[in-house]
């Protein structure tokens, strides 16, 4: 039902165990995705935003990596107080994942069509072989793969990156789930198929009224596709908003830096690009207070005192900035 809050994630903390110690990478991390919406996660490469879906999927590497603290609800339900059995109920099917890279995430010994039908029993036990195999044929024809019979005896190394991002899209929708994550699932496409694959994932929504968490660097991406947007910056949330909203008024400093760095149509021809001073700092090595301090241009004292907290400046619009009043 549109509007009801499908997974809500409050104040989350995971990081890694490293031969330095322990590692915070998400640090008090919080927002919601509501039925049948996109929400687009959105940040620099090593912000925190994969190990933010791998943290909600159960996924993290042990015995490195580990949520510290936090809540995870699907639905209401906890998801950090599950067993590895009942979390096994959720993933995948009821939360389903597609990767950056699928050629990583097919197996490359098995065939297209033995790793989509065991998808398919593992969620459906009851399904006989022949049941599951007709299933999978009718997958790859809804996620426009041509000759579905034929691919599925094939090998992932012998489809185009475009048909191997389709196939774990239809793995990810062979169960119907009711969220499907999507780690950046367009980033090592070509532009062409980069567009067929956005137009598949917005038609299947429009099917089948799932919610979409929408992982990438892309703003024109975030444009096209959500209709709300959290912005990431070293593994805070820095500022979230409808995406009219974001894009016609953003505030935090960062998510200013990151759409003037947008090269435009207007612009005079041959001039240098905006850019970000600086880099991301280490995750060890992380200023006090707000961690982009080091990068911004209005930085002041007090940023370094405390971590600024996400605050409503506006009708669903939050900046986590101890200056954000003065941008309004």
């Amino acid at each position: 039902m549109a509007g009801e809050i499908l997974l809500e994630v409050e104040e989350l903390c995971a990081g890694f165990d490293t031969e330095d110690g322990y590692v915070r990478v998400l640090d008090h991390v919080s927002f919601s995705l509501e039925a049948g919406s996109t929400l687009g996660l959105v940040g620099e490469s090593g912000c925190g935003k994969s190990v933010t879906a791998l943290s909600i999927m159960g996924l993290l590497p042990h015995p490195a990596g580990r949520v510290e603290s936090g809540s995870i609800r699907f639905r209401g339900r906890e998801l950090l107080e599950l067993s590895s059995e009942e979390f096994r109920s959720v993933r995948g099917k009821r939360i389903a994942m597609i990767f950056q890279e699928p050629m990583t995430a097919l197996n490359p010994v098995h065939r297209v069509g033995s790793q989509l039908t065991e998808a398919i029993r593992l969620h459906q036990p009851g399904v006989s072989t022949e049941g599951a195999r007709a299933r999978a044929v009718q997958l790859l024809s809804r996620v426009e793969i041509p000759e579905p019979d034929h691919r599925l005896r094939e090998y992932p190394h012998e489809l185009s990156g475009g048909m191997r991002q389709r196939v774990m899209i239809a793995m990810a929708l062979s169960s119907s789930p009711d969220i499907l994550i999507a780690d950046e699932p367009t980033t090592a496409l070509d532009v062409t198929i980069q567009a067929q694959i956005l137009d598949l994932l917005r038609e299947l929504q429009n099917d089948t009224g799932m919610a979409i968490l929408f992982i990438t660097h892309d703003l024109g991406v975030v444009a096209e596709m959500c209709a709300v947007v959290a912005v990431m910056y070293a593994g805070r949330i820095v500022e979230d908003a409808q995406v009219e909203q974001m894009f016609a008024h953003p505030i935090h400093p960062y998510t200013r830096g990151l759409l003037n760095s947008i090269p435009r149509l207007d612009s005079t021809p041959k001039t240098e690009l905006n850019i970000i001073p600086g880099v991301v700092p280490a995750l060890n090595e992380m200023p006090s207070g707000c961690r982009f301090r080091n990068r911004c241009e209005f930085a002041r004292s007090r940023c370094a005192e405390a971590a600024p907290e996400l605050r409503a400046v506006a009708t669903g619009h939050r900046v986590a900035c101890v200056r954000a009043s003065e941008f309004v």
